[in-house]
């Protein structure tokens, strides 16, 4: 009863750690992915539920609406959708998969299971995602879920548990779609493939495809129910065959990105894997089962999103708990010698220097960043002070140190400094290069002084538009020119939005038709807004 206990304030612990961490210091505006999202839950907001999310275009046929509804209801007492309301839905299930870790390591060991969570937090895209808008981490923390249900109902021998895998699967498809009941059912087979129980495999595999079945009839039957038989053709088309068809990228494209974009942990896991792979094969204790189970995750996820030609580093997501738990056994495994040993000890190097180097990572962007076109001094010298204090606490805590807390006092250090980096360096960065609202604001204030509806030539829909639109003040509804010849016969009071090499573009006939009023960035794209000379009332003030 003491160690549930304790595992139950660790958790706790672990859930409010990281719901704050992944919410603070975000942007006050929505940039490039989030966006799309943030229409999703605006225009929710102002038109009510639906079975699918929608656009000025109508229903969005790509994701199903739980997630843009888990926005609604969370930005429902701010009255408006805002970064922190739309974020903290993200930021909670993250936190939610670190508790997940910690768990399933603590089954094992509780040094094993803290330190899986902070190579979780060590991992790139898992802190990215985990500050913006991400469905990938919902299908993530089925998986791991589904997995700690799996794996505890084994060693403690309570079969009940497994009664909610069926419900586990049936939310990570109303979150994600197909591949959110499709993934962790795959690291439930493998699961039980490793271990040789074959029954639970053929009743997990029989049921989960069962479930497949209904929840895609429910999906089809929503999307019927809301735009129509050719509403559903659109939903079968993204949800299913756009996402297997498509050829962006070659079959290793994960296998190799993921050493970059899910490092530190990732290219340790994989360190791990090579140095115990006799002991995977055949295990002699639980550690080694364990290591296993998590290799047959690595691998089964890894191997199934590689076969669909969509390829995104997000998708991969739901590896997370797994390279995190694998990275983690460097600090489990006793042994004085060997691959392990010198992986743990370049490792503490680098969580060692990581503090400086981020000083002077820190010192070169706030030297040089008028160069870049940056204005964020204010974040560079937090980041210097934070970093000097936190080596002059870190250095004091570790003269009295013992050697097992001197290792886990380096790593929070690293992990804190990374955090700060993300919070403090990557985030002003991105906000900088991709800030839209200042555009919107000139654009707003044309509309202000004389109306006009916004028009986008050669823009969209479902691209610059969308971050335009959910950067106003008030949810529009824009029209579409894609030709010179629709321009020309454009009749009504407009401001048209187009990219800047666009309208440098355009034909000597036009040019002399229309007058340029302003220049801004939406996203990281030079945009410009005109009007048409002879339709727009604005005109008879510029003569």
């Amino acid at each position: 009863m003491k160690y549930n206990s304790t595992l139950n304030k660790d958790s706790l612990l672990i859930l409010l750690f990281g719901i704050i961490i992944f919410t603070i210091g975000l942007n006050p505006e929505f940039i490039s992915f989030q966006t799309r999202f943030a229409l999703f839950a605006r225009e929710m907001l102002q038109n009510g539920l639906s079975f699918f999310p929608t656009t000025y275009q109508g229903p969005y046929p790509d994701y199903p609406a739980m997630s843009t509804i888990i926005i609604y209801l969370t930005s429902l007492p701010f009255n408006k959708v805002t970064t922190f309301s739309a974020i903290l839905p993200t930021a909670i299930t993250s936190s939610l998969i670190l508790v997940i870790i910690y768990r399933i390591g603590a089954l094992q060991n509780k040094k094993w299971g803290f330190y899986a969570v902070l190579f979780a937090l060590f991992t790139q895209y898992f802190i990215q995602e985990s500050r913006s808008i991400s469905l990938d981490q919902y299908t993530s923390l089925a998986t791991a879920l589904c997995f700690y249900v799996a794996y505890s109902a084994t060693i403690y021998q309570k079969e009940k548990r497994l009664w909610f895998i069926p419900l586990i699967l049936i939310g990570g498809f109303a979150f994600r779609g197909p591949v959110g009941l499709v993934i962790p059912t795959g690291v439930l087979c493998v699961y039980y493939l490793y271990i040789r129980d074959f029954k639970k495999l053929i009743i997990i595999s029989g049921s989960a495809l069962l479930l497949l079945a209904l929840c895609v009839l429910g999906l089809f039957a929503a999307a019927y129910f809301q735009g129509g038989t050719d509403f559903v053709k659109q939903v079968f088309s993204m949800e299913i065959f756009r996402r297997i068809s498509a050829t962006q990228k070659n079959y290793f494209y994960y296998w190799f990105d993921s050493f970059i974009s899910y490092s530190i942990s990732y290219p340790i896991a994989i360190i791990v894997i090579i140095s115990q792979l006799k002991k995977i094969i055949s295990p002699k204790n639980i550690n080694h089962k364990l290591l296993g189970c998590l290799t047959c995750w690595l691998v089964i996820v890894l191997l199934g999103m590689s076969i669909p030609g969509a390829k995104k580093a997000r998708y991969l997501l739901p590896i997370v708990p797994a390279i995190s738990l694998l990275a983690a056994y460097i600090f489990i495994e006793v042994s004085q010698k060997g691959i392990l040993f010198w992986t743990k000890k370049i490792f503490l190097v680098l969580c060692y220097i990581l503090p400086y180097l981020i000083v002077l990572l820190a010192s070169f962007v706030l030297l040089f960043q008028k160069h870049f076109q940056l204005n964020i001094s204010s974040s560079c010298l937090s980041t210097i002070y934070l970093m000097l204090a936190l080596i002059a606490l870190t250095l004091w805590l570790i003269k009295k140190a013992s050697k097992t807390t001197k290792n886990i006092i380096l790593m929070t250090t690293a992990v804190l400094s990374f955090i700060a980096i993300h919070v403090l360096i990557v985030n002003p960065i991105c906000y900088n290069l991709e800030s839209t609202r200042p555009f919107v604001a000139k654009v707003e204030q044309l509309q202000k002084q004389t109306p006009g509806k916004i028009v986008f030539y050669k823009i969209g829909p479902d691209n610059e538009d969308i971050k335009f639109i959910v950067n106003s003040t008030k949810l529009i509804k824009p029209s579409f020119v894609q030709s010179e010849d629709k321009l020309i016969e454009y009749s009504a009071s407009a401001y048209f939005i187009t990219k800047q090499n666009t309208f440098d573009k355009l034909s000597s006939k036009i040019k002399t038709r229309v007058k340029l009023l302003a220049k801004g960035k939406v996203g990281h794209k030079n945009c410009v807004v005109f009007i048409h000379l002879y339709s727009h009332p604005i005109t008879k003030f510029l003569r």
